[in-house]
């Protein structure tokens, strides 16, 4: 009973002590401005319109077709937002969005000197953290003001919450739902347009989504990059895939996220990759 009880104190302790950790494979922006939120509103698929300062929402950024250039946090302040995408991809983003600002009074710009970082469920509430989906909440600091370590295993909970950042190779190939972002409220189907709206509409209403994401645990598997083809082995048929993105989970496995080309009709067990097979289950 009494080591039970040291334990959970140094549990409790450590719980305490938890610094948000950076994570280095996302990056900031800010967009300011009268019309900030009009046009983040025409721009991207979640409903920008009903966050309050302090709010947070994941959207898409689409293309006139519908697919995902890029996945964004969107994370509303006292004048404006302040916007998280892959580090890889946002400078990209930016670009595209600052073609449609036209005579809006608006600016897109990094935020220089910001570091992104996740924080633990035991300081989310006082942290001055923005909060997303359950489990799930992020700072935006001045860099050096977080731990810099923990990011593999951040990575690893986002993709057990459904969050994987695209990257170059996987941008602008997807629409939202193959990917499940709209399963993570990045996808408002009630607000108005947006580029891609029709398409992303049309697909939910006439059910012709035909890819779906998978979230496996991958025994002993190389580091496999995103864009990689793949196929994966459930049941007795073996269904084509695309890696999106995995994290490390530090046991010679790996979380990893796919787009597979039907939902698997039978019990997940093998991944197979550049003529090799690793054993894999369903997360």
């Amino acid at each position: 009973m009494l080591q039970a009880s040291r334990d959970a104190s140094r549990l409790a302790t450590r719980e305490l002590n938890l610094t948000p950790h950076a994570l280095p494979y996302l990056a900031a922006a800010r967009t300011q401005g009268a019309d900030a939120a009009a046009f983040l509103q025409a721009q991207l698929s979640a409903d920008i319109a009903v966050l309050e300062d302090g709010g947070a929402t994941f959207a898409c950024f689409c293309s006139p077709r519908g697919q995902v250039y890029g996945l964004l946090l969107v994370c509303r302040e006292a004048g404006g937002f302040i916007l998280v995408g892959a580090a890889e991809l946002l400078p990209s983003i930016l670009e595209r969005l600052r073609r449609f600002v036209l005579r809006a009074h608006v600016q897109v710009e990094p935020a220089t000197g910001l570091a992104v970082c996740g924080v633990p469920a035991a300081r989310a509430a006082t942290a001055g953290a923005f909060h997303t989906v359950p489990g799930l909440s992020y700072r935006i600091a001045v860099t050096g003001d977080c731990a810099p370590d923990g990011s593999s295993g951040w990575k690893a909970r986002e993709l057990q919450h459904g969050v994987a950042w695209l990257g170059v190779q996987t941008s602008e190939c997807f629409i939202p739902q193959m990917l499940g972002f709209d399963q993570i409220g990045a996808v408002s189907f009630s607000k108005g347009c947006y580029p891609g709206q029709e398409i992303v509409a049309r697909a939910r209403y006439l059910g012709t989504v035909k890819r779906r994401p998978l979230h496996l645990l991958v025994d002993a598997a190389p580091e496999i990059p995103p864009g990689a083809a793949l196929r994966v082995q459930a049941g007795d048929a073996w269904l084509d895939g695309t890696a999106i993105d995995g994290a490390p989970l530090g046991t010679g496995r790996q979380s990893m996220v796919f787009v597979v080309a039907a939902t698997p009709s039978g019990t997940v067990k093998s991944m197979e990759y550049e003529g090799r097979s690793y054993r894999c289950a369903t997360m």
